[in-house]
């Protein structure tokens, strides 16, 4: 009977985040952790539930001055959220909501999407350019550049 219960409760959350999307709400689904992010459209905070034991909320991510969030991805390492807003990309733990690191985005430049990137850190992609996400930046820089950190 209790699984019975908990595989139609299980059902209606997944028939609530894939209506989500449907109203364009950035998701991510992560099967293997049996997680899912979540964020409203246009909206600039990502929600992560666990699923493994019902409808758990872990944390709220929020990317304040970051406007809406355009791409999510998680860095299994670490459990690191990357948020991908239209001005800036933050790393956040996916528990606490923290905010890890942040990189602004360089004037002109349009964020798209993220892609996978060495290391499992993504890229940012604008167009067919690929920016990174250099460790003591300020700013994404295209990917490939020579960077002095001084």
């Amino acid at each position: 009977m209790f699984r019975c219960v908990r595989c139609c409760f299980l059902a209606l959350v997944l028939g609530i985040t894939a209506g989500a999307v449907m109203a364009g709400e950035v998701l991510l689904e992560v099967p293997d952790l049996k997680w899912v992010l979540v964020t409203q459209a246009g909206g600039s905070a990502v929600q992560v539930l666990d699923l493994s034991r019902g409808v758990t909320p872990l944390a709220t991510l929020r990317t304040a001055g970051r406007g809406r969030v355009v791409a999510v991805h998680l860095q299994r390492e670490g459990r690191r959220v990357w948020v991908l807003g239209e001005r800036g990309l933050d790393v956040l733990d996916a528990y606490s909501g923290r905010l890890v690191e942040r990189w602004s985005v360089p004037e002109g430049v349009r964020p798209e999407r993220l892609q996978p990137g060495a290391g499992g850190r993504p890229q940012v992609m604008s167009g067919q350019q690929p920016y990174e996400a250099l460790m003591g930046a300020a700013f994404l820089v295209p990917a490939g550049t020579r960077v002095s950190l001084r």
